[in-house]
């Protein structure tokens, strides 16, 4: 270790086997390598049966019926288990070892702690305990463009940018017809994007395949190579649906794609959780959410995080006045001076019929139009650092695909400030109530509002010699006959 001045983790993706019978689980975690030269490297790890730990009420302190909050650790014993035999070892633990619940059942004890917090949160606070280093996170960008003239959807080409690095994958039939494609989409790179080629010192790759599949199998090559810590797509909810659609036309498992090769065969998965479009509000009423405001998680153990940039830069800017557009084209005017590229001989079309008259009238043009989709998203993020810092420094030691869960990263932090301070958290079962809940009022139909002093600053003026001071002492009136009644 003596080459090596810290390490920081990234991430971590838990899976379990999926072989009958094997109940081992994998921890796959990313890492930067801080060497003592001030160099960094990206690397992964891969742990098998890792052991997180809970804690169970001691016998003789076992004289309670209510939940606590939390618990001294001198009142409890510490055990080890795997994620994926958590619920066997807790129940075993309690001393119901034949128990067939899940966990939330049995966190209905008021003798279980530490459940709720998940195994990879664990690791990833243990990086961070043992080594003091923070950087930014690394960014690579991802887009597809998929057919509009012939109505098949397929993906016809897509790029993948890493600041040095870009390729771009073509479907043959895509340029059909066209002589020399790879030399006259360079030149016209070269042409068109001149400035951020020399500025960035791009390195453009181009490769033209058969099918649709080869698309998403060699930009994940390249991906997976690379080793980016996220994998940025802008609206990633249209790219995901399409990578998927295609690896089904094909047959393929797309666990074999997107995971990191290193990943062992029985312990690769893959999950994508679209956010809710919906939601019903306390009176019942149905709205739908607005794309950026959703927020899609991918489950994929890579070296990489797929993250959608666009409901990114919408979330780390709660509370401030929603934009007109949250389309990349307006997003860029707005935070980074530039636009995507326009084509004066489509200067009049939008939307749609943009795109099917350049895929059919200008094919190589249309190529680079997706090279600098990437580019321009890269240069977004340095200047918004949203991906960056922004995103890991507000998520913390939690999982990214709780990043919109408030309670849920705050439960994270106090888990381990408890335990800094000789304590742990209770654990939360399925049903934290009790008698008393019954007779509390329902706040349904009520209209909250806020004491004068909070909304204006009307504290009267008491001052001579600072007539303008408003102090604490406030004017209030009260009807004497209601308040008497």
């Amino acid at each position: 270790m003596s080459d090596i001045a810290a390490i920081e983790c990234r991430f971590a993706t838990y899976s379990r086997s999926t072989e009958e019978g094997d109940y081992s689980d994998y921890h796959f975690i990313k890492e930067i390598i801080h060497r003592p030269d001030g160099t960094i490297e990206p690397n992964t790890r891969g742990i098998v049966n890792y052991k997180r730990p809970f804690w169970i009420t001691k016998k003789g302190m076992q004289n309670h019926k209510d939940k606590k909050e939390w618990e001294l650790l001198e009142n409890v014993n510490e055990f080890k288990s795997t994620q994926s035999e958590l619920t066997h070892s807790v129940a075993k633990a309690l001393g119901t070892p034949w128990f067939k619940g899940n966990l939330k059942k049995l966190q209905a004890s008021p003798y279980v702690y530490g459940t709720d917090i998940s195994s990879t949160a664990i690791l990833k606070q243990y990086y961070s305990d043992k080594w003091e280093k923070r950087t930014k996170y690394s960014v690579a960008v991802f887009d597809t463009e998929t057919d509009v003239l012939h109505g098949t959807g397929e993906i016809m080409m897509a790029t993948v940018s890493y600041k040095t690095r870009l390729i771009t994958v073509i479907q043959k039939k895509f340029l059909e017809g066209q002589s020399n494609p790879i030399e006259r989409i360079r030149n016209l790179a070269d042409k068109i994007l001149e400035k951020y080629i020399r500025e960035r010192n791009i390195k453009i790759e181009i490769a033209i395949v058969d099918k649709e599949i080869d698309i998403v199998k060699l930009t994940m090559t390249k991906a997976h190579q690379w080793m980016p810590d996220f994998l940025a797509v802008w609206n990633i909810e249209f790219d995901m649906d399409k990578i998927i659609a295609a690896c089904e036309r094909a047959r393929v498992n797309i666990a074999d794609i997107l995971n990191d090769p290193k990943v062992p065969p029985k312990y690769r998965h893959f999950k994508f959780k679209k956010g809710p479009a919906k939601k019903t509000t306390a009176s019942g009423k149905v709205m739908s959410i607005p794309p950026a405001a959703r927020w899609h998680t991918i489950i994929s153990p890579a070296s990489f995080t797929w993250i959608d940039a666009m409901c990114t830069y919408k979330h780390t800017r709660i509370g401030e006045p929603e934009e007109p557009s949250y389309s990349l084209d307006a997003i860029l005017q707005l935070k980074a001076n530039i636009t995507k590229l326009k084509f004066e001989q489509a200067k009049e079309l939008t939307g749609l019929e943009w795109h099917q008259f350049m895929q059919e009238k200008y094919p190589l043009e249309y190529v680079v139009y997706n090279m600098f989709d990437c580019i321009s998203m890269e240069i977004l993020d340095e200047k918004t650092n949203d991906l960056s810092l922004s995103l890991p420094m507000f998520t913390g030691c939690s999982d990214f695909a709780d990043f919109k869960s408030q309670p849920k990263r705050t439960s994270d932090k106090l888990h381990f400030f408890c335990l800094r301070n000789g304590r742990v958290v209770g654990s939360v079962s399925e049903e934290m109530t009790n008698d008393l809940d019954d007779l509390t009022p329902s706040l349904d139909g009520w209209i909250v509002m806020l004491q004068s002093y909070l909304v204006d600053d009307n504290g009267i003026c008491l001052v001579k010699e600072n007539p303008h001071l408003r102090t604490n002492v406030r004017i209030g009136a009260v009807d004497l006959d209601v308040a008497g009644s």
